[in-house]
């Protein structure tokens, strides 16, 4: 009988800990919502509508004043949209939304084709269902950045391909818009579909898809944005960099890897803080992992895509900075692992 009092006291403590670990849960994935999530969008919605209004201006008086003044806009909406890259989740995944903000990479150079194609007769983009049935490679911050910087188009002078940078803009910040109003409207657990006679909460299994897009994202970071681009492994390419036109490439994944650490200590608790407190080695592990692939990143030159560098030189400097993202990878495994987050298969790991 003394045995069963302790067994059922035993379970008792186990229950009331795992309701406790689940309530922190909830408050951690509450607050990356309310104050990352939403915040950030906001800025890139804000960002895009800013951007619409540039290339508007630009089209009823083109200039070169006009057009840099779009250019920079460009600049400050993509540096917004690094901050929530990260995320292929919720409301962005619906209508592709999330691959048109960014065709990328291009490898066929569809979007200028479809762009030409767009511009010798901007009329058919006022139709009622254009935008429903438009490829992605027309709808977002891939085509506005052809069409402000590809030699291929000329806003100034040519008055249709103005007209076209003009309505992707605003289609673009109309997206946005809606991206941003349907995660004010939601919780992030209405964007989850758990299975009948699921183990864990909705809030758990929503943080182990942040938490899986996260390691997703830092693979794209060190092979699609860094080691392909500059043939880490094989002929370099950096035409395939992203936002090379713009010259945007090393400012993105800069952006990238202060998304990470900011992501970490969003909230209270945090990830951070339940980590500390739960697995404190593998806490500080991650912490020091994320900081030295930030600092690795803001050690290389700024012209690291456009100087005149050779193939072995490129290669030699990225290569303490994809070790520290791998490493980062690895810590951030380590620890979501042990505090309970089962991470299946990273389909975006070139490795």
């Amino acid at each position: 009988m003394l045995f069963i009092k302790k067994a059922f006291a035993a379970s008792l403590t186990m229950l009331a800990g795992t309701s406790v670990f689940a309530d922190q849960w909830d408050t951690t994935l509450e607050q990356i919502q309310s104050q990352y999530i939403v915040p950030k969008y906001q800025q890139f919605s804000t960002s895009a509508n800013q951007l619409a209004d540039a290339t508007h201006a630009l089209c009823a008086a083109p200039s070169k004043a006009s057009l840099s003044a779009a250019q920079m806009a460009f600049s400050q909406n993509i540096n917004d949209w690094q901050q929530v890259q990260w995320l292929n989740f919720g409301p962005v995944t619906y209508f592709m939304r999330y691959y048109a903000y960014e065709y990328w990479p291009d490898k066929k150079g569809v979007t200028q084709r479809q762009l030409r194609n767009l511009s010798s007769d901007p009329s058919m983009m006022t139709a009622p269902k254009f935008w429903t049935s438009a490829s992605i490679a027309v709808r977002g911050m891939t085509a506005i950045e052809s069409l402000l910087f590809h030699g291929d188009f000329n806003t100034i002078q040519r008055k249709s391909d103005c007209e076209v940078l003009e309505a992707i803009s605003r289609h673009h910040a109309k997206t946005t818009e809606d991206v941003l109003s349907q995660w004010q409207q939601s919780k992030a657990t209405d964007w989850i579909f758990p299975e009948e006679g699921a183990s864990v909460t909705p809030e758990h299994l929503v943080l182990e898809q942040l938490v899986q897009q996260w390691l997703e994202h830092m693979s794209v970071v060190k092979d699609a944005k860094l080691e392909t681009p500059i043939g880490y492994k094989d002929r370099p390419n950096l035409k395939l960099a992203e936002f090379y036109r713009s010259e945007a490439s090393l400012a993105a994944i800069i952006t990238n890897l202060k998304a990470y650490r900011t992501l970490y200590h969003v909230g209270q608790p945090s990830l951070y803080d339940t980590a500390i407190a739960e697995q404190p080695e593998l806490a500080k592990a991650l912490e020091a992992a994320l900081a030295d692939s930030l600092k690795l990143a803001l050690q290389l030159p700024q012209d690291y895509f456009t100087g005149d560098y050779s193939q072995d030189e490129r290669v030699a400097l990225a290569k303490p900075l994809v070790r520290a993202i791998s490493n980062s990878q690895t810590q951030l495994t380590n620890l979501v692992t042990a505090l309970g987050f089962q991470i299946g298969f990273n389909s975006r790991d070139g490795d």
